[in-house]
C-alpha cells in the first residue's frame, strides 16, 4: 500500500514592519499575498521563496489603510476571546479607549519617561487577547492594550512603566527586576492584582 507523501510545511519567520510582527512564509509562488488573521488582527505574509525582506516590508506598508479597515471589521465583530458580558471591540468602542489612554498617558508620560530616561518613540494601542502591553526595544515602540483604559491608575502605571522599563533592558531578568523595584517598589503586588484580572 503506498503511503501519501507528507511534503515538510514552508518554515515561517517573523519580521517588524512599524509595530507590527509579521509573520512571512516563503512559498514557490510569484506574488506577495497579506492577510489579517483574527482575532487580534495579526499580519501574515505569503511570499516568494526569493522575495527579499525590505521588499516584504514596504509591500506591508503600502498597505496600511487596507490592514486598518480589515482591523476594524474584526473588532466589529464578536470577540469570541472576550471576557463574560465583555462588550465586542467595535470602532467606536476602540476610539473611546484610546481617547481615554492618551489622556492619561499625558500625566502619565512625561513623568515616567523622566524617571525612566528613554522615551518611547510610539504608544500603539489596540486591543490584545494575551498581554497588557508589549515593546521592542530596538525600535522604542510600545503597545499598550485597549482594556488599560477601564483600570485603575495604579495598574496602568504599572504597566507603563514595564514597558518604559524594557527600553532599557529586554527580558525579565535581575537587571529588569531591579529596575522596576527602583521605579514602582510595589510592582509585584500590582502584578499580582493584574494578573487576577480577565483578559
Amino acid at each position: 500500500m503506498n503511503t501519501p507523501s507528507n511534503p515538510r510545511r514552508p518554515a515561517a519567520s517573523l519580521l517588524l514592519v512599524r509595530e507590527d510582527s509579521v509573520r512571512v512564509t516563503r512559498k514557490p509562488i510569484r506574488n506577495l499575498y497579506l492577510r489579517v488573521k483574527p482575532p487580534d488582527g495579526h499580519l501574515e505574509v505569503s511570499a516568494p521563496s526569493r522575495a527579499r525582506s525590505r521588499d516584504i516590508a514596504a509591500f506591508v506598508r503600502s498597505r496600511q489603510e487596507w490592514i486598518a479597515r480589515m482591523r476594524a471589521r474584526i473588532a466589529e465583530s464578536a470577540d469570541v476571546h472576550a471576557a463574560p458580558g465583555a462588550a465586542p471591540w467595535t470602532p467606536e468602542r476602540l476610539a473611546r479607549a484610546e481617547r481615554t489612554l492618551r489622556t492619561r498617558l499625558a500625566v502619565l508620560l512625561p513623568r515616567w519617561t523622566a524617571a525612566v530616561g528613554r522615551a518611547p518613540t510610539r504608544i500603539a494601542i489596540r486591543p490584545m487577547t494575551s498581554r497588557w502591553g508589549s515593546c521592542t526595544p530596538a525600535t522604542g515602540r510600545i503597545r499598550l492594550n485597549a482594556e488599560l483604559a477601564g483600570m485603575p491608575e495604579r495598574l496602568l502605571e504599572y504597566v507603563l512603566v514595564h514597558e518604559l522599563a524594557h527600553l532599557l533592558v529586554p527580558g525579565h531578568g535581575p537587571r529588569f527586576q531591579a529596575l522596576m523595584t527602583r521605579f514602582l517598589p510595589d510592582w509585584k503586588d500590582r502584578r499580582r492584582e493584574i494578573n487576577r484580572r480577565v483578559l
